[in-house]
């Protein structure tokens, strides 16, 4: 029972979307501009830093949260992985949204300081330095969370069910990342810094 109160908790928490309602504040429709997209990077190409920011944040905190009620309901290693992809999955598919979501990358980071607190901050170092090559998110965000299978098993606990997760929300990221993958291939992925012509 505990296991599926976390669950649902989980979602609900990935389920609230900050970066909608922030810009329907200003007026924006969110889903309307720039990539269309719900997360913390097109906020930030549309509204700027504070708004992008703030979105991050609550983001990352969701995620936090979600393992917080987890630990307090005492679940297992295996419920905090589901709690945390639940967490991933209400932010991609969000009840309040009809299901349309963002792509799940700081609300997985949140989840992962949640569970692994030093594999979680080494593959946010991965996709810091990722960053500071490429200068394209999307990238950054595929290899970061790729770097976590490594790490769980240099810094982390290594046990099976984290690998399991790990390459769960690795495809997840692919998945989701779909369209930037295309992008990448063909060169055209925005890159940070770099204004669209």
């Amino acid at each position: 029972m505990e296991v599926i109160l976390s669950i649902g908790v989980g979602y609900l928490l990935g389920s609230l979307i900050p970066g909608l309602w922030i810009a329907r504040w200003r007026g924006i429709d969110i889903r309307q501009v720039g990539s269309g997209n719900i997360g913390s990077t097109n906020v930030y190409r549309t509204m700027g830093w504070w708004a992008g920011l703030i979105v991050q944040v609550i983001d990352i905190g969701k995620g936090l949260a979600a393992l917080w009620t987890a630990q307090l309901l005492n679940v297992s290693s295996v419920g905090l992985y589901l709690t945390a992809t639940a967490a991933v999955l209400g932010h991609i598919y969000p009840i309040w949204a009809q299901f349309q979501g963002g792509k799940g990358i700081n609300t997985l980071l949140g989840s992962m300081l949640g569970i692994e607190p030093l594999s979680a901050l080494a593959a946010l170092g991965t996709f810091l330095m990722t960053l500071s090559f490429s200068r394209i998110v999307s990238l950054s965000s595929l290899v970061g969370v790729g770097s976590f299978l490594l790490w769980h098993g240099v810094v982390g606990s290594g046990d099976t069910v984290g690998y399991i997760a790990g390459a769960f929300w690795m495809g997840l990221v692919i998945y989701t990342h779909r369209t930037n993958i295309q992008r990448l291939i063909a060169g055209t992925e925005p890159v940070v810094g770099r204004r669209k012509s």
